[in-house]
């Protein structure tokens, strides 16, 4: 296990082709499918592709990414990450979770915890997005110290989305 992060209950790791079975899994929840969108991926092949384009793609080429949150136990809970969107001018803070890991903490500790190491990784300012009506996912960003900047549309879904920046005060 190639493990970047750990806290008190989780490690925050790199991506590997094993995880594909976990991450179709993430992909095609009710939740992520409505708050973040269909990714096109449909079969361990497409998940494992989308590893290597996404997950280890990102990290060769940036020195970070997305990353996979799991227990200490092992147990793949969800993916967390800075991610480059055209649509915004500085990295954006991703995240979701699994079914049946929802309200435990673990976003805002993954989250936290990279936001916390994100200087040693190059990053000074970083935004996140969030759907309108994601009340939760809302609710994480301004317990981490985001605040709304404003809207902006997703070209791809063609939905307005909530954009945040982290406030400067927070280090």
């Amino acid at each position: 296990m190639n493990i970047a992060f750990t806290t008190e209950r989780l490690h925050i790791r790199f991506s590997q082709i094993a995880d594909a079975a976990e991450l179709l899994k993430l992909v095609n929840q009710a939740n992520f499918t409505k708050y973040i969108g269909d990714k096109g991926i449909y079969t361990l092949d497409d998940a494992k592709k989308y590893i290597k384009d996404s997950f280890i793609s990102a990290n060769k080429q940036h020195g970070f990414g997305p990353y996979i949150i799991a227990l200490h136990d092992e147990t793949l809970v969800g993916i967390v990450g800075f991610y480059q969107r055209a649509v915004l001018q500085y990295f954006d803070l991703g995240y979701a979770l699994k079914d049946g890991f929802e309200k435990k903490g673990y976003i805002f500790e993954a989250a936290n915890t990279l936001l916390n190491h994100r200087q040693n990784l190059g990053i000074k300012q970083v935004t996140a997005i969030a759907r309108c009506d994601n009340r939760a996912s809302k609710n994480v960003l301004q317990k981490l110290g985001f605040k709304t900047q404003g809207q902006v549309i997703i070209e791809s879904t063609n939905i307005a989305v909530d954009v945040y920046l982290l406030d400067t005060e927070r280090n």
